[in-house]
């Protein structure tokens, strides 16, 4: 039986069901007395229910079989008297069109060009025991001004140079200055 058979025959059956039910409910309306009438609609509540419970049987077997076939995703074929079977492909399928050609990326003039940002370091002065950091306008070289502690500065990109025994950075305090302190009183945190 194909999928559609058993819940075609539920369906008749819940619609001969419920034709019995109204029969019982006009015949049992006037004809009988009290008792008999309640006898009679009472069965036909009960045969009214069934056929409820069938027509439902057959809604959800409906939707099960369409899921069944759906979820297959095979090729539909149609044998043995219009029955449908499913047959599930795993090969792949070949095109019989050419594929047709990605487009290329071409670059537009009118957008700007990404430039690199420059990694940022920040530094704080910090070791000097109260006397401040000397910053000097050369590594080991003349006098700027003293940073106290606490001060922050921004690390540049000249690397670091050693001279006399220190290592020396090269430097931007808030106020704009540029110089050169000792490496070994600054606390360098995250660059970024």
């Amino acid at each position: 039986m194909s999928g559609i058979t058993i819940p075609v025959i539920l369906t008749v059956i819940a619609l001969i069901g419920a034709f019995s039910a109204y029969r019982g409910i006009r015949r049992g309306g006037a004809r009988f007395y009290t008792l008999e009438r309640e006898t009679m609609l009472r069965r036909a509540s009960f045969t009214l229910i069934g056929s409820v419970i069938l027509f439902l049987a057959a809604v959800g077997l409906l939707i099960y079989n369409y899921q069944q076939v759906t979820d297959v995703g095979g090729v539909f074929e149609a044998e043995d008297g219009g029955e449908i079977i499913v047959t599930a492909t795993t090969e792949p399928v070949l095109q019989s069109q050419p594929p047709t050609p990605s487009p290329t990326a071409t670059v537009d003039p009118n957008v700007p060009t990404v430039t690199p940002t420059a990694i940022i370091c920040r530094a704080i002065v910090e070791g000097t025991a109260g006397s401040g950091l000397t910053l000097r306008d050369a590594p080991a070289g003349a006098d700027v001004t003293i940073l106290p502690d606490g001060s922050i500065l921004t690390l540049l990109e000249d690397g670091p140079e050693e001279v006399n025994g220190f290592i020396w950075r090269k430097v931007r305090t808030v106020a704009q200055q540029e110089g050169w302190v000792v490496e070994e009183f600054l606390k360098i945190g995250e660059c970024g």
